[in-house]
């Protein structure tokens, strides 16, 4: 695993310890599909790795953990996509056997948190797109 080091000393300073651990691991190994992300990412303890890149705080929160850290674009395209998916679901009278799609949405948004933020703060990346690099391929 790469060394804190990769990070500005200004930039880990700001940072908990565990966010200066996912920034570098994203420096050193990349998008969560690049072959090496996956490759060192496989070399993990099991219980590291299982949640590793899963951001509790945006499971719950959704749109409004990007609103918070301020990826206001992001959090934008997921509130307007679960407000449009809700909206077409009320008016066709979808029966509640369907309503699992808020909770996908909460899990990919707690899987892609962490590397949106990554992104944002190292890269400077400010995108609309709230799942950048699990769709775009290896960066």
């Amino acid at each position: 695993m790469a060394s804190q080091d990769t990070l500005s000393p200004s930039l880990s300073a700001s940072l908990s310890p565990r966010k200066q651990e996912r920034f570098a691991f994203f420096d050193a190994h990349g998008g969560p599909l690049a072959p090496d992300y996956r490759e060192a990412r496989r070399a993990m303890p099991f219980g590291k790795r299982l949640f590793f890149n899963a951001n509790w705080w945006a499971f719950f929160f959704g749109p409004f953990y990007f609103f918070a850290r301020g990826m206001w674009k992001k959090g934008t395209v997921v509130l307007l996509g679960l407000l449009t998916y809700f909206s077409i679901e009320i008016a066709l009278g979808v029966p509640k056997e369907y309503h699992w799609v808020g909770t996908v949405t909460s899990f990919l948004v707690m899987w892609s948190a962490n590397y949106s933020d990554y992104l944002k703060v190292v890269k400077g990346s400010e995108g609309w797109n709230p799942f950048e690099g699990f769709k775009d391929g290896p960066q």
